[in-house]
């Protein structure tokens, strides 16, 4: 058929002229466009941190009597059952007491703010999933809140009486403490300051 077609429009000399030529022969040139691209997404914002370290959260425990401060960070409650001491998570206060090293500065300053904070009242206490129960000398770690609301962990470190701390792994309050002693550096507050221990306490 093709050769008759090419005989009848005068004989074409190329397959393109004898397609072109043919009112039957219908050509489609499909061009593929190339995939659409996502459009790159936006990084994501960061969560924003409501935590509100004014107000302690609804299952802590206690209240629970106070009975002595030992030092910086450690205190002694009175529980239903027997007298428990506790150790502040995320913070270190200059060694007062230890009897097997110095006194480090600032140290019975720090011991007597938490005193000053502690004496005659009553706190609630909250351990952490992400920390030990008990530390290595048997003491429960917990956050500890003031009567009024605020957290004393915190409060040591905004003071510049205690440094934060990261035992073993990120706890709850961590970047708040972290920027809280940030601030204390920023301002030279307790034993940041130049006139105290700039910041060497050991």
């Amino acid at each position: 058929m093709l050769v008759v077609a090419w005989i009848g429009l005068g004989r074409p000399n190329t397959v393109d002229a004898l397609t072109a030529a043919l009112p039957w022969q219908q050509v489609t040139t499909t061009t593929t466009a190339p995939p659409a691209q996502a459009p790159a997404s936006a990084p994501a914002a960061a969560p924003v941190d409501t935590t509100d370290l004014t107000t302690p959260p609804a299952d802590v425990e206690g209240p629970f009597r106070v009975v002595r401060v030992v030092d910086g960070d450690t205190l002694i409650v009175a529980k239903p059952d027997r007298e428990t001491r506790v150790r502040l998570i995320g913070i270190d206060t200059p060694e007062s007491v230890a009897p097997d090293r110095p006194v480090e500065c600032f140290g019975p300053e720090a011991s007597a703010r938490t005193t000053e904070l502690l004496a005659g009242q009553t706190v609630t206490l909250r351990g952490d999933p992400t920390q030990d129960g008990v530390d290595q000398y048997g003491r429960e770690l917990d956050y500890v809140w003031l009567p009024d609301g605020r957290l004393l962990n915190h409060v040591l470190v905004a003071e510049g009486y205690a440094v934060e701390h990261t035992y073993a792994a990120p706890y709850a309050y961590q970047q708040h403490l972290r920027a809280a002693q940030q601030q204390a550096q920023d301002t030279g507050a307790g034993l940041w300051s130049a006139t105290t221990c700039g910041g060497v306490t050991g």
